[in-house]
């Protein structure tokens, strides 16, 4: 029983390496498109989506402390 045990942890940690390796890729694509955006001047902030995102952090950081 231990042994199979092994080989499903196995699977889990392979199964684990690959979704970071395609997360990672993904978010040094967008990375280097952010970068090019503002050597390229043409890079636009969203106020709206930064205030909605700080606002939906602050709720959630008071929700973890009232637990």
């Amino acid at each position: 029983m231990k042994g199979s045990d092994n080989g499903n942890w196995e699977h889990l940690f392979d199964e684990a390496g690959r979704a970071v390796a395609v997360l990672s890729a993904s978010r040094l694509r967008r990375i280097e498109e952010i970068r090019e955006s503002l050597r390229a001047g043409t890079y636009r902030i969203d106020g709206r989506q930064i205030a909605e995102k700080m606002v939906s952090d602050a709720v959630r950081q008071l929700r973890e402390r009232l637990r």
